[in-house]
């Protein structure tokens, strides 16, 4: 084999090699990437008995525009999530009349709603028309699971994650209770 074709050989497989160096760093480096590892991290850190979490869907890191969090359909969403949630409850107690405290899948159910809804509240940020979209300020990410609770009941519910730009912490969380 002549001199100028092993040469163009070995110039070739070296780029390739460097190519797919910096192709896996330069991905591993993706603040979206690491947005739904840390999420999926901090879910399991965040659940009462973390082996008991059974993971249904992640979404796509979504962008985050100053404190705008929670966006209006999501609002509409969540809000249907919380009526859905209130008339289970309402069955499940006979409109309140036959309140058993010692019900703790109901009594639960209650709470991690209370603790949404208040979340919520603080959360919304209404973007009015006309004002210039706020800056860039990071990611969410939404992991819909399945768990027990601390009592040991099941429940299902989705947990929102307010991360940085960076991607490397969590700066909001949130639990969404579902049916």
């Amino acid at each position: 084999m002549k001199p100028e074709l092993k040469m163009t050989i070995l110039l070739v497989c070296g780029a390739m090699i460097w190519g797919t160096i910096f192709f896996v760093g330069c991905s591993a480096n993706n603040p979206k990437k690491r947005a739904k590892a840390l999420a999926e991290k901090a879910l399991f850190e965040s659940v009462a008995n973390p082996e008991s979490v059974t993971v249904k869907a992640v979404s796509e890191p979504d962008t985050v525009f100053g404190r705008e969090y929670v966006t209006d359909e999501e609002q509409m969403a969540i809000a249907v999530a919380m009526v859905n949630i209130n008339k289970k409850v309402m069955a499940d107690t006979q409109e309140l009349s036959n309140l058993d405290l010692s019900n703790q899948e109901t009594t639960e159910l209650m709470e991690r709603q209370m603790s949404a809804m208040s979340v919520l509240r603080s959360l919304a940020a209404p973007h009015k028309p006309g004002e210039p979209k706020p800056p860039f300020n990071g990611w969410k990410v939404k992991i819909e699971y399945e768990a027990l609770s601390a009592n040991g009941n099941p429940y299902h519910s989705e947990y929102w994650f307010i991360l940085n730009k960076d991607a490397d912490c969590v700066i909001n969380s949130f639990e969404i209770p579902l049916l």
